[in-house]
């Protein structure tokens, strides 16, 4: 007796919580309806002690009675089968549909292990990759966001679904949520997305003893939230759904947008009815009234201008720890002059930005989140000093000579940033189709130590110390497919032949970087392109961009494949720990393949791996172990006597024949790793061969 009456109570808790938050205004009345549903689906909570509970809150505390009665609809409607769930309570229609639940695996491979959120239209789930548990990796979690509508109800199909993710695939930022595919298990569509460990703002928001953030941390959150936003609104797409909920602070710290699901394309200007993106009745309409614009309110499609103003309410929020406005529950109501109250203590300019970020005609709104973050902020541009990169790498080379650096030190130990140039992390992409590219820290490395297996480097002198101590940015992935393609298509370049394996290697006239042998989508890296391809490719978007993209030196590309540490990947005591950190040879390429000697374990691709399909390393940079071997500039040499020591590229020796880096999906895993070097002339093609760039940062 006591068991059921300790659940009963635990049960009620929250509700009673539900209802004050509602009251005080922490909820909006759709979003309280909304988290009874769930209450009621999820946490089996009674009805009848649900009913009891609303009774006794209401002689307490009595709300108005149209709300008092949609609250008893709300429950007393609730449908009794819980295997059913529909839109939401509030529209609730006749048919009825299976909850994909915790315990359940899809499509034999993500094991559903906790509900972690639930939406008028999907249900997020933490996961596990049982394919990562068989490749022995210890980053096995996920998220699976499964929708609890007919993906026909909005979006016709399958493929046009696969396609919305693709567009939130190209989102690739360190405060956005990385989304990784889209698939289907009979009639249940999901999409899986890195899992992130941590606490919403919302539910930061309504802790009990906070009332409203430190006043930096709240800075650091809406200048995190707003680099998402300018990133997304550069590649013409909007939130649409911005919220605290839709907003998770990570245990390390990083601020993360998510579930951008109602994201779509925004039409650029002079091909507004063109754009083969944009379809009305693609993006589902729900949004949350306490964050949406009136626009967004009277059902008009998601810009901009939308997810300034749900920005401004964040931002209002976590320095004051109240939104902006009590939203009535007839537009009509609204008064357009209408500005929200200055909270004590908030400086003039903050105060100030908000308004005008707040206001309800699009036209008097602030026009860019840049514009709305300095304004909020106070940002003023400041004139670096030009010298802090030399400073910095003499400063290195020093600490060089002074203590003679063993042979082992780690590139951890960084330089100072120079004030002018973007702080290590920061992401660049100079136009939509351009490569993602990250900045590195400054620092130093042992050049050539530890590739795991002494047979592999025969001709090898001892490694010595490189210094990489002025701003440079990495390309995040190998070059894309995808972003091959524009320049293909500009320069109309003679790119056929290639050589490709079925069983051996043969050169192929018809083979090229659109058929190279192996399946490959826009996301794969680009194969089939040699020394001199890529050098083109760098020129092309130099000349586009007004910026210096080039091939990486060996250095920089070790550097940063290294990113900070001493020892290289070793599998030779842990063989099928190979396919949770790279994409090598493996047994899923011996099934088309047999023959092959593998690793036992299989990282799910027979040939090349959508960029991003591994974790990132220290320095937040994709796969610059496996997947295709990379070109670097430098010219072939047998050994490192007479190398740079300052970052640059070795142009001496065999210059018909260039390095390449990194190994890939055909590559025994022990080849896999940083101080691997291999070469070939600088005209040859290979379905295993591609190449990224590094970016010159201006000083």
């Amino acid at each position: 007796m006591r068991r059921s009456v300790a659940k009963g109570m635990s049960s009620l808790l929250p509700f009673v919580r539900l209802l004050r938050s509602f009251q005080s205004g922490q909820l909006s009345h759709a979003e309280l309806l909304e988290e009874i549903n769930r209450h009621l689906t999820l946490e089996k909570a009674s009805p009848i002690d649900l009913l009891e509970s609303l009774e006794a809150e209401q002689s307490m505390r009595p709300m108005r009675s149209d709300i008092h009665e949609s609250i008893l609809s709300c429950i007393r409607n609730w449908p009794q089968d819980a295997t059913v769930i529909t839109r939401s309570p509030v529209a609730r229609s006749s048919e009825r549909r299976r909850v994909v639940g915790v315990g359940e695996v899809l499509l034999g491979r993500f094991e559903l292990i906790e509900l972690l959120a639930e939406g008028g239209m999907s249900r997020v789930f933490k996961a596990i990759d049982l394919r990562r548990v068989e490749a022995g990796a210890t980053d096995l979690a996920i998220a699976v966001k499964v929708l609890t509508e007919p993906f026909s109800e909005y979006f016709g199909s399958i493929t046009a679904l696969q396609r919305e993710a693709q567009k939130l695939q190209s989102l690739t930022h360190p405060n956005i949520v990385r989304v990784i595919d889209c698939d289907r298990d009979g009639q249940t569509v999901f999409m899986t997305m890195e899992y992130l460990a941590g606490e919403s703002l919302q539910k930061k928001l309504r802790a009990a003893d906070s009332g409203n953030f430190d006043r930096s941390a709240a800075e650091s959150v809406i200048s995190a939230i707003a680099d998402a936003l300018e990133y997304a609104h550069a590649n013409y797409i909007v939130h649409g759904d911005l919220k605290p909920g839709n907003v998770i602070i990570t245990t390390q710290g990083v601020t993360k947008v998510i579930d951008f699901g109602m994201a779509r394309f925004v039409v650029r200007p002079g091909i507004a009815k063109a754009h083969p993106d944009v379809h009305s009745d693609e993006t589902p309409k729900a949004v949350t009234p306490r964050y949406a614009s009136p626009q967004m309110l009277a059902g008009l499609d998601p810009t901009p201008a939308d997810d300034i103003y749900a920005l401004a309410c964040i931002a209002y929020e976590s320095l004051s720890g109240r939104v902006p406005f009590d939203r009535p529950e007839n537009l009509g109501e609204i008064d357009s002059q209408q500005r929200p109250p200055r909270p004590p203590e908030m400086p003039t300019h903050q105060y100030l930005a908000l308004v005008k970020a707040l206001a309800f005609d699009p036209k008097d709104r602030t026009p860019t989140v840049q514009q709305f973050r300095a304004e909020l902020l106070a940002i003023r541009g400041k004139r670096a000093k030009r010298w802090a990169w030399v400073g910095a790498a003499v400063v290195a080379l020093a600490l060089v000579a002074l203590y003679r650096l063993p042979l082992l030190r780690p590139a951890s130990s960084v330089l100072p940033v120079e004030p002018y140039a973007p702080a290590a992390g920061s992401v660049i992409r100079d136009c939509p189709t351009c490569p993602l590219m990250i900045v590195l820290p400054t620092g130093y490395f042992t050049q050539g130590a530890d590739s795991g297996d002494p047979d592999l480097l025969p001709f090898e002198q001892p490694p010595h110390v490189v210094v990489v101590g002025y701003p440079l940015a990495m390309g995040k992935n190998e070059i894309t497919v995808g972003e091959f393609r524009e320049f293909a298509d500009a320069t109309q370049r003679n790119l056929s032949g290639c050589n490709t394996y079925d069983g051996d290697w043969h050169y192929q006239t018809t083979a090229n970087w659109q058929a190279p042998g192996i399946a490959q989508g826009a996301g794969h890296p680009v194969a089939c392109t040699s020394w001199r391809d890529a050098l083109a490719y760098a020129k092309w978007l130099s000349e586009k961009t007004g910026h210096t993209y080039r091939l990486p030196s060996a250095s920089e590309w070790e550097y940063a494949a290294r990113a900070g540490t001493v020892l290289m990947p070793s599998w030779a005591a842990n063989a099928a720990a190979a396919c949770a950190d790279a994409n090598v040879a493996d047994q899923t390429a011996a099934q088309r393949f047999p023959g092959w000697v593998t690793f036992p374990c299989s990282d799910g691709y027979e040939g090349t791996a959508p960029v991003g399909s591994f974790k990132a390393n220290a320095f937040g940079v994709n796969d610059l172990l496996g997947n295709v071997f990379e070109w670097v500039e430098d010219c072939w040499h047998p050994d490192y006597n007479g190398a740079p020591a300052d970052g640059s590229a070795r142009l001496d020796g065999d210059c018909q024949e260039h390095e390449l880096r990194g190994g890939s999906w055909f590559s025994s895993p022990r080849f896999v790793n940083a101080a691997y070097r291999n070469r070939f002339d600088a005209g040859y093609r290979s379905s295993a061969v591609g190449f990224r760039l590094v970016r010159e940062v201006s000083k």
